[in-house]
């Protein structure tokens, strides 16, 4: 998710009391396995996206997907100092 400013090793504060709504980054259990993507329609379907355009959307039908938050801030570590 890196275009959109979420990098490897980055905090991510999440807001479970939000609803997860078109075009906000969620974390979602998808078939066990947690993932952060884009929530987005296509057509009249609902799929997770990745910033990268290298990664397909993930359609939503037919997957087991659970929505655990909306990521509402990222905070990046600054190196050289203490992890």
């Amino acid at each position: 998710m890196r275009g959109d400013g979420i990098h490897d090793g980055d905090l991510l504060v999440v807001d479970r009391s939000l609803e997860p709504a078109l075009g906000l980054v969620l974390i979602v259990a998808l078939n066990g396995e947690l993932t952060v993507k884009r929530l987005e329609h296509i057509g009249h379907r609902s799929y997770l996206t990745a910033s990268n355009p290298r990664y397909r959307p993930i359609p939503l039908t037919g997957q087991e997907a659970q929505v655990w938050g909306v990521v509402t801030h990222v905070v990046h570590a600054l190196g050289g100092g203490l992890a």
